[in-house]
């Protein structure tokens, strides 16, 4: 073959294969991780409480109920020849059920009302107060309605817990540390021959539910 045509055809296929490679587009470096959102695990759960999702039977107790004051969006009953009461979910308005447990799916009262309830309207997102909650260890809380305070060294019990003598010290906002998609918060146990509280025990927030 002639050197200058050999010399031309080496020449024109390193054309071409420059032409390939740089139409060739870049491929994505799939060992940099996964693509697209990321679930966040071990995050705290928010519920919104749904009434009718917990099953009712037996013969209702009759009384009286008002808007509740310690949690917004629900009611605070006095059973006849009973204690006050609250919260209370309005299920129509016909029956209610108060202090429900969402974990355990039953309820400390069912409540007929003997006046028709008053409104309540459902309170907006910065008014929602936390009425229960289930720790990382299973353990659960239900918000404190008593009117006898428990006083510790470190505050008042905002909620009381499944085990006895155990609380959660503060109220819905100040009881709970909301800083990380996990949220924390601090158990306290009575000592009951003392009264004296043990050091308190940092714990998971798995679910809490507002109304």
């Amino acid at each position: 073959m002639n050197p200058t045509r050999q010399f031309v055809s080496v020449i024109l296929v390193l054309i071409a294969l420059a032409a390939c490679t740089s139409s060739t587009p870049n491929a994505p470096d799939q060992s940099s991780g996964a693509v697209g959102p990321q679930q966040i695990t071990n995050a705290t759960e928010v519920i919104k409480f749904d009434p009718t999702s917990i099953a009712v039977s037996g013969d209702p107790a009759s009384g009286t109920c008002a808007e509740s004051s310690l949690v917004p969006g629900t009611h605070r009953c006095l059973p006849e020849g009973g204690q006050p009461t609250e919260p209370c979910f309005a299920l129509g308005g016909t029956r209610l059920i108060c202090r429900p447990n969402p974990v355990a799916g039953d309820y400390a009262v069912l409540i007929s009302p003997a006046a028709p309830l008053p409104s309540v309207p459902p309170p907006s997102i910065d008014r929602a107060v936390i009425f229960f909650v289930e720790l990382d260890s299973g353990l659960t809380c239900a918000i404190r309605a008593a009117a006898e305070p428990v006083v510790l060294d470190t505050g008042t019990a905002g909620y009381e817990c499944a085990t006895p003598y155990t609380y959660l010290v503060g109220d819905a906002t100040t009881a709970f540390d909301d800083s990380a998609p996990q949220w924390t918060t601090t158990i306290y146990t009575l000592d009951p021959a003392t009264g004296g509280a043990a050091t308190g025990v940092a714990a998971g927030v798995r679910r809490v539910w507002i109304p």
